[in-house]
């Protein structure tokens, strides 16, 4: 009876512990290993496990030698209850469109998995690459998933191969710097589609973007197309915001797949197809000079500015931070730090700046907050001046201005100093009280006498003394210069916080967070180019960028290369597959770029 017991035990127990350690298994799998020069093939990803929902996504390594033309994810969950206990088995999937760049045998390094204390690494994969197209016939292709979870909402059967377009919209076509266009990708089709893939991403140069809808399945609706029925699904929908005048291009989308077409009493065959979106056009006017305030800081929409202190009293130095929030619809994410009238007495640090967006009725909005930190530098009470911020209003086509209330805070202890009185002319003076220190040396004294020896050993170290004087007057103008010359300040703190910010973009990259990458990158190379040369790069288009730095006798080339850089960047950021260079050449490049400028 006993044995049968702990028999029993020991069977819970084993259960118990299998259930705990539930394994995870981590694999990569290329749809074909043979592909031609330029094809496209696709490489799937797959995390498999019981209870594994939170797990993240896999760290994407270096693929230099692929071009990356898209990717998606999707996700598959199994419930099961066992003796009363719920069980999930989850299965999720993350997709890669490569190209190859050049013929041989090309590897696809590890993807690695952190999870639970745990790294998985997936088997290399060996692509072999050839000059002549691996293309199967039709009716032949292996299967392979959409980056769309086909078939979404059920489309209508046909049995032709019928016409199938690809169209590019814009909701406008002629707007001014700054002002939202919203571009939309809808596909459509008098054929069945058993498989689709995106083979080239639009590109979108000269604007900020703001991604506002991706298909992940095909909803398919009915609609009329130049006079002809069609089923037709919302591919894709982006807002623009143009950052330079002129002409900006939007390029084509190209997508391909399978169409079923019937092939007689019992089977069907598939055909292959390419379908690609006609460029737009957009005429971008510039902001109008006239009436243009100076604090315009670059933001064209509908924005609201508030302004709030962390306290109204300041003891022993201590810093208060000013929140000032530009909140609204339009381009947020360029809109530049509102500027600050000089507080005398009080030290102003260049701000912290938080952004968040969002999308209302198909219009992008958002907050953009900046947190300047104060420093009282004396004692007194203290008053923030209004701070006025210049807007463009495309509705109106004229500049309005949004102004926050004056703010006032009490400081105490600041510097140990008589507290500031004002006088009548507004001017803060300190008090005029100073107890002089008075030397008190005898003839007797030993410091000034040369034959006794610590007589000797003052006149030894004398020159060293002088020399300690020195460095503490230079470091003391030093210090005066950073907290009065904001230019001075900026210029000195640059090469530090630019090699911080590449240590930043380093590190993401080495996690597999390119797009992270690109932003960090981006935000270090124009950081700098404010810091190195005092100006407020927040909101500059690229044309200003280079006026300002040509002003400056910054030599073309350099200025050219700083162009093509950020440009790049945007580009990876909300374009991943017009990417012109992998990862690490945009890093090489900006540190290039950085040691000319």
């Amino acid at each position: 009876m006993r044995g049968t017991a702990v028999r029993y035990v020991l069977s819970v127990l084993s259960v118990l512990s299998l259930c705990g350690a539930a394994e995870l298994n981590f694999s990569a799998d290329a749809d074909r290993t043979t592909v031609g020069l330029g094809e496209q093939f696709q490489l799937t990803v797959t995390v498999e496990g019981t209870n594994i929902g939170g797990a993240p996504r896999p760290q994407v390594p270096a693929l230099d030698d692929f071009d990356q033309l898209g990717s998606t994810s999707s996700q598959s969950t199994n419930i099961s209850f066992v003796n009363g206990r719920m069980t999930q088995q989850n299965s999720i999937s993350f997709i890669y469109f490569l190209s190859p760049k050049r013929v041989g045998d090309l590897t696809i390094p590890p993807f690695k998995l952190s999870f639970k204390g745990t790294t998985y690494e997936t088997q290399p994969i060996v692509i072999t690459v050839t000059k002549e197209s691996q293309a199967q016939p039709p009716g032949r292709q292996q299967q392979r998933q959409s980056p769309f979870g086909l078939p979404g909402r059920t489309q209508p059967r046909s049995s032709g191969r019928g016409s199938i377009l690809l169209t590019a919209a814009a909701d406008r076509t002629s707007v001014y710097q700054g002002e939202q266009v919203t571009v939309t990708f809808v596909l459509y089709t008098q054929a069945q589609i058993g498989d689709l893939g995106i083979k080239a991403m639009p590109g979108f140069t000269g604007s900020w973007t703001q991604q506002l809808f991706d298909a992940r399945e095909l909803n398919w609706r009915n609609a009329t197309l130049n006079g002809q029925r069609y089923s037709a699904a919302t591919l894709k929908q982006v807002a623009l915001f143009p950052t330079q005048s002129g002409e900006v291009k939007v390029d084509k989308m190209t997508v391909s797949g399978q169409v079923v077409v019937s092939g007689g009493f019992f089977f069907d065959s598939a055909e292959p197809f390419e379908a690609s979106s006609d460029p737009i056009t957009v005429e971008v006017k510039p902001l109008p000079e006239a009436g243009k305030p100076q604090d315009f800081s670059g933001g064209v929409g509908d924005f609201k500015v508030t302004a709030a202190l962390s306290g109204d009293s300041s003891v022993g130095g201590e810093p208060l931070t000013l929140t000032v929030k530009v909140t609204g619809t339009g381009n947020i994410g360029l809109v530049g730090e509102p500027k600050l009238s000089p507080i005398s007495g009080v030290k102003v640090l260049s701000p912290e700046t938080k952004q968040t967006t969002r999308t209302s009725e198909g219009r992008v909005a958002g907050e953009r907050t900046f947190n300047y930190p104060l420093i009282p530098t004396a004692d007194g009470k203290f008053v923030i001046p209004e701070i006025t911020t210049g807007f463009f209003s495309p509705k109106t086509g004229s500049y309005y201005t949004q102004i926050t209330p004056r703010l006032e805070f009490v400081a105490s202890g600041a510097t140990g100093r008589t507290p500031l009185t004002e006088t009548e002319s507004g001017v803060k003076t300190l008090g005029t009280d100073i107890a002089h220190i008075k030397p008190n040396f005898s003839p007797a004294s030993p410091f000034v006498n040369r034959r006794s020896p610590i007589g000797n050993l003052v006149w030894f170290f004398y020159p060293a003394g002088i020399l300690v004087l020195g460095v503490g007057v230079l470091l003391g103008r030093h210090r005066r210069r950073m907290e009065e010359d904001r230019g001075y300040a900026r210029r000195s703190r640059s090469s530090r916080l630019v090699k911080k910010g590449l240590a930043e973009a380093t590190s993401l990259l080495a996690k597999g967070n390119e797009r992270e990458f690109y932003a960090a990158l981006n935000r270090a190379v124009v950081r700098y180019v404010g810091d190195r040369f005092n100006l407020e790069t927040s909101g500059m288009t690229g044309e200003q960028i280079q006026a300002e730095l040509s002003s400056l006798s910054v030599a073309p080339d350099t200025v050219s290369n700083l162009l093509e850089l950020i440009a790049s960047c945007d580009s990876a950021r909300f374009s991943p597959g017009m990417a012109s260079c992998t990862p690490k050449e945009t890093l090489n490049k900006a540190r290039a770029v950085l040691e000319k400028l």
